[in-house]
């Protein structure tokens, strides 16, 4: 009964087919690309597969990283379910991260510090995603443009104020002063030091998933994103759910640029989370956008990128060339996810095509008609 169980059917064996040789090709390529690059391509590729399990220290890199994506990676998903494409995630990440370390370095060590700083991040996240989703909803503004725009705005902003206001007279780099400890995010465990933005990143995941999939807001989304004018039939405030969804997105990218803040530099730095944001939108997309795939997205994610730092360091190998084999990757996992995900969206589509003529009825046929002579 257990083999009956465990025996595989043909095109799950396929497609298992299909993700092994696409790995053996990668690791193939990777080698012919190291053996140019490298005097050790055999260790460069175990550096790059194992990279996040070399060190207690590697692991919570990689965890700690994966968390920052977590929470990005959802904030572009409440967007993209509801048809925003908005990218304005980075921008939002340094503002949630100013407006929390300017509370921390305002209160000192005040009790509940950490707290308020949290709340100012989130709302300061919230506000950023406010404008654009103000702007698409009611003067039609495309939110690629102004999410991109305040995202310019946001960074070279950060970078103002730190140089101006809160770096101290003797730093040679624009930082701000240290956070209290009573400011920083704790940690589990000593050998590898977990931070608690992983727990929080991944209750941030599940309470999207379940307010985009089980409540009445989440389906008001979601009917916005798929049809605005059913929805606006349908007696739906469309322009109150559009920029509340764009809002919402900022409102998690903020409290990311906390996590950041508190649980990774301990303090503001000039260009301390960049790229986060435009790394929040692979994740997302790599997770179908679905919050409750991010967490698996972000984890696999951060740990080609921790991998491809270890191997910059032992191996010698150009961050160029890292960057590069790192792409490839993320390509051929996302050709890979979309296939089978459009392969199953085709079959779903199928099967609901033949249910619904199994369940029309065919029209009735008149019967020849009879004279009253020949009965």
């Amino acid at each position: 009964m257990l083999m009956r169980r465990l025996r595989l059917s043909r095109p799950t064996l396929i497609t298992l087919g299909k993700w092994l040789l696409a790995v053996a090709a990668g690791v193939a390529g990777m080698l012919l690309v190291f053996s140019f690059t490298s005097d050790d391509p055999v260790g460069a590729i175990q550096g790059l597969l194992t990279g996040g399990f070399s060190s207690p220290g590697r692991m919570s890199q990689w965890i700690l990283y994966s968390s920052f994506l977590m929470l990005t990676g959802a904030s572009v998903c409440l967007a993209f379910r509801v048809g925003m494409f908005s990218i304005g995630a980075e921008g939002q990440v340094f503002i949630g991260a100013l407006a929390g370390g300017y509370v921390v370095l305002t209160l000192g060590s005040t009790p509940g510090t950490l707290l308020l700083a949290i709340v100012a991040a989130i709302i300061g996240g919230f506000l950023w995603g406010l404008l654009p989703g103000m702007m698409k909803a009611h003067l039609a503004v495309d939110e690629i443009v102004s999410t991109l725009m305040m995202n310019y705005i946001a960074v070279f902003g950060f970078a103002f104020i730190i140089k101006e206001f809160l770096q101290p007279p003797n730093a040679g780099f624009p930082v701000s002063e240290f956070f209290l400890p009573a400011a920083w995010l704790p940690t589990i465990g000593t050998a590898p030091a977990i931070s608690t933005a992983l727990p929080l990143a991944i209750a941030v995941c599940i309470g999207a998933s379940l307010l985009l999939s089980r409540t009445r807001l989440g389906y008001q989304l979601r009917m916005v994103g798929d049809s605005p004018k059913f929805a606006h039939a349908n007696g739906m405030p469309v322009a109150r759910l559009i920029w509340l969804a764009i809002a919402l997105s900022g409102a998690v990218a903020g409290l990311a640029g906390a996590a950041i803040a508190f649980g990774g530099t301990h303090r503001l730095i000039l260009g301390m989370a960049t790229g986060i944001g435009f790394d929040g939108i692979l994740v997302a997309l790599l997770a179908l956008n679905r919050p409750a795939l991010v967490p698996v997205t972000a984890l696999v994610y951060g740990y080609i990128r921790t991998g491809g730092d270890v191997i910059q360091i032992t191996s010698n190998v150009p961050r160029d060339v890292v960057v590069i084999l790192q792409g490839v990757v993320i390509l051929v996992l996302a050709a890979l996810i979309r296939r089978r995900a459009a392969a199953k969206r085709s079959i779903a589509s199928d099967v609901a095509l033949e249910s619904v003529a199994i369940q029309v009825p065919e029209p009735a046929t008149a019967g020849p008609r009879t004279r009253k002579g020949d009965s």
